[in-house]
């Protein structure tokens, strides 16, 4: 089945309470300030004069999470590095509640979101979006699948776990649309704070699967007690947010720089994101998952 994009929903409120910015987040994350070049964006546009600010929800591994040491780490840390090396700022990452993601870039509480937020024409007139890569959302169940889980269909009367509503909370809602279309029962779906809260409660045997973008449900599959059941559901682009016109432009012409030297290509063929291959700039309207 393949659906249009859809608006993410209101998510549930998360127990993180966000404060200003510099203390709101969990743990932050730099790196070492580039040297020998000129800041790309004006002081007057960012938030720190010479730092790009960068928030994220570090829930979601490998592309964004806390390692061992508390630290940001993750596909998309490593993107939001290089971008601000092209445009010789430093990186500061700040962890955030999904929630207070747009609302905080809308307020100049940081610059640029990088989060796999999924672009949607509704959030497009919000703020300014930069589509780069395509994820669809895959369903992890426990190894072995006992439920024998092999199709959206077969989703039908199972209870599925998602993380605080967003993107996946509204695919299976779609679904649940369409299977009572078809007279058949529909999915009960359970939200928790975190992935790995999910996760956890599939292991507990609490759920019957995880919907989750396919890079996380293909990481947690290397863990031996999970397997993906199901991909490539609604799949979408994914897009980098800002508040001002300026770092959203200049983030645009880094992203076509890594385009062109291969670094995206080999960023993604790591960890096994699909790229978006439409025009990497800030857009607005309909756009198709290519």
């Amino acid at each position: 089945m393949r659906r249009l994009l859809i608006a993410a929903s209101s998510a549930a409120a998360l127990l993180l309470t966000v404060t200003a910015c510099g203390s709101e987040d969990s743990s932050s994350s730099a790196a070492a300030a580039p040297t020998g070049c000129t800041p790309k964006v004006a002081k007057s546009d960012l938030v720190k004069a010479g730092t790009l600010t960068i928030s994220t929800n570090a829930t979601l591994p490998p592309m964004q999470y806390l390692d061992a040491s508390n630290k940001i780490v993750g596909m998309r840390v490593d993107l939001g590095n290089e971008i601000a090396k092209l445009l010789c700022l430093t990186p500061k990452f700040v962890n955030i509640p999904f929630d207070a993601q747009i609302p905080g870039v809308q307020s100049g509480r940081w610059d640029m979101i990088d989060t796999g937020m999924f672009y949607t024409p509704e959030r497009a007139e919000t703020i300014k979006l930069v589509p780069y890569e395509i994820q669809g959302v895959s369903v992890s169940v426990a190894k072995g699948n006992p439920k024998k889980i092999t199709s959206e269909d077969d989703l039908s009367g199972k209870t599925i776990a998602v993380e605080a509503p967003g993107y996946e909370f509204d695919t299976l809602t779609a679904l649940n649309k369409e299977l009572k279309a078809a007279g058949k029962s529909q999915i009960t779906i359970r939200s928790f704070t975190t992935t790995a809260d999910a996760y956890q409660a599939l292991s507990a045997g609490q759920v019957e699967g995880v919907a989750i973008v396919e890079s996380v449900t293909s990481y947690y599959q290397k863990d031996g007690r999970f397997e993906t059941a199901v991909a490539g559901m609604n799949p979408a682009p994914l897009a980098l947010g800002f508040g001002k016109d300026k770092p959203a432009e200049a983030v645009a012409e880094a992203l076509n720089t890594l385009r062109d030297n291969g670094y995206l290509a080999k960023l993604f063929k790591e960890y096994g994101v699909t790229s978006y291959t439409g025009d990497l700039k800030v857009t607005t309207g309909a756009i198709s998952a290519k």
